[in-house]
């Protein structure tokens, strides 16, 4: 549909948000289209309350719009100025630039990483099943 429309997150779920647009539409952004990196948690890019502009994707016969940031059009640079990369708009919350910042998220990836590993290596390994001898 290619028109931007802005609006406030009034609630996150785990597969979304839900934005009220101004005008007295509603909408949502489905966790796909958050950002063109994965996410895993829709908190970690986006907060009740929080105002926005979204790309509308599409509308459905009862007025509800089907919203994305990662269609978002990128800025034209102004000449002489760099390009951002494309993940320049949507960063964690938790990763402010930071030292502190980034080794929280750091530290955050790793415990979720390490914690799908012991869960899948305790599957493998199954339960003992010796009987013990009398």
């Amino acid at each position: 549909m290619d028109k931007i429309v802005k609006g406030k997150i009034t609630k996150i779920t785990g597969f979304g948000a839900f934005v009220a647009v101004e005008g007295g539409a509603s909408g949502l952004i489905h966790i796909s289209e958050i950002s063109r990196e994965y996410v895993k948690d829709v908190s970690a890019f986006l907060s009740e309350g929080q105002e926005i502009e979204a790309a509308v994707i599409s509308q459905d016969e009862n007025g509800r719009l089907s919203l994305s940031l990662k269609r978002l059009p990128a800025p034209q640079p102004q000449s002489g100025a760099a390009v951002p990369p494309d993940d320049y708009f949507r960063k964690p919350k938790s990763d402010d630039g930071t030292l502190e910042g980034m080794l929280s998220r750091f530290r955050s990836v790793s415990d979720d990483k390490m914690g799908d590993l012991k869960k899948g290596y305790d599957g493998k390994r199954g339960k003992s099943t010796k009987k013990a001898k009398h």
